[in-house]
């Protein structure tokens, strides 16, 4: 009797054993941190299902000059830190699209046509939008703002173990300036929420503090809500370039093989024409463009990006004179 109640026990304590152990290896399949974009509304874009591709951005015609601004951060969280970050990821996002042309110089770009330059200085005024553009021969200019950002934390205790979430939530406002008249062209705004978790079971799991990649990715979460439709919108500017030297029948413009053009490319030649100040507002309605002298066509190419035109038609040109694509 005794033997057969030793058994028992004994077999009893290792179905106990059994059990607790897999409910220990039930527990540690779901350790390990989960990290993505919240299945919220807010979601970014990037989470839509690979079943479902959005249909290509196709470009025609030469590639545009963009300088992406820092963005002021209005948040209380970021403490003026976020502007930079929005500005390095539109850039990126932009050039990887291969559609446009980024100019980036630096502090001194900031310096030139930062937003609080362009506040100060009322870009739409007379004199002030078209020059900061044209030093850097731009045909737009993206800024904006973070208007809001915050990161929640979500902890909770359990009988064998405890949960932790972090959610990052961001909210980027952009605008779009036409770079030669100093007019808004288009403007936009995107909400991101980005979610970190973690879970512990008797003391085995991913243990998390603050993550500082929450930021980043919550800001990409909201810049993807408006990329696509940013960069169809940047697409519809009009195209100009400008006449940079002139030698008899020979004339250079500032735009060459990198900015898309290709030999036999024919571009009409207008005068540069002049801004016009609305005189009630004081502000600028545009540059109104010049009389039209000609046509040259593309005949060669040098430097970065620069080409060599020979003239067909028309005479009198010069040196900033507007170019565009004859169509």
């Amino acid at each position: 009797m005794k033997k057969e109640a030793s058994l028992a026990t004994r077999m009893g304590a290792t179905i106990v054993f059994a059990g607790f152990a897999g409910l220990i290896l039930a527990a540690c399949a779901t350790t390990p941190p989960i990290t993505g974009p919240s299945d919220k509304p807010s979601a970014p874009a990037a989470t839509l299902s690979k079943e479902e591709p959005q249909a290509p951005i196709v470009t025609r015609g030469p590639k545009k000059r963009v300088a992406v601004i820092r963005f002021q951060d209005k948040s209380a969280y970021g403490r003026g830190r976020l502007g930079g970050a929005v500005q390095d990821i539109l850039t990126t996002e932009l050039a990887k699209s291969g559609l446009f042309i980024l100019i980036s110089r630096g502090d001194d770009l900031d310096l030139v046509l930062d937003e609080q330059d362009l506040a100060k200085t009322d870009i739409a005024k007379k004199g002030t939008g078209p020059k900061s553009g044209e030093i850097l021969g731009l045909n737009a200019i993206v800024t904006g703002a973070v208007s809001q950002f915050g990161v929640k934390q979500k902890s909770a205790n359990y009988m064998l173990g405890s949960s932790k979430t972090q959610t990052a939530e961001a909210t980027v406002d952009i605008r779009v300036v036409d770079a030669t008249n100093g007019q808004l062209i288009f403007a936009d705004s995107g909400t991101g929420i980005y979610e970190a978790s973690s879970t512990r079971v008797l003391g085995i799991g991913g243990s998390q503090g603050y993550d500082e990649t929450l930021e980043g990715k919550a800001l990409r979460a909201s810049i993807a809500k408006f990329i696509d439709n940013l960069i169809r919108r940047m697409e519809a500017i009009p195209w100009s370039g400008k006449v940079a030297a002139v030698d008899a029948d020979e004339i250079t413009i500032n735009a060459g093989r990198k900015t898309g053009l290709v030999i036999g490319d024919r571009l009409r030649v207008f005068g540069a024409g002049r801004e016009v100040i609305d005189p009630d507002t004081k502000l600028s309605l545009g540059r109104k463009p010049g009389k039209e002298k000609g046509e040259i066509v593309v005949s060669d190419f040098f430097g970065e990006d620069a080409a060599v035109c020979r003239r067909v038609t028309g005479e009198g040109f010069a040196v900033n004179d507007i170019v565009k694509l004859a169509r």
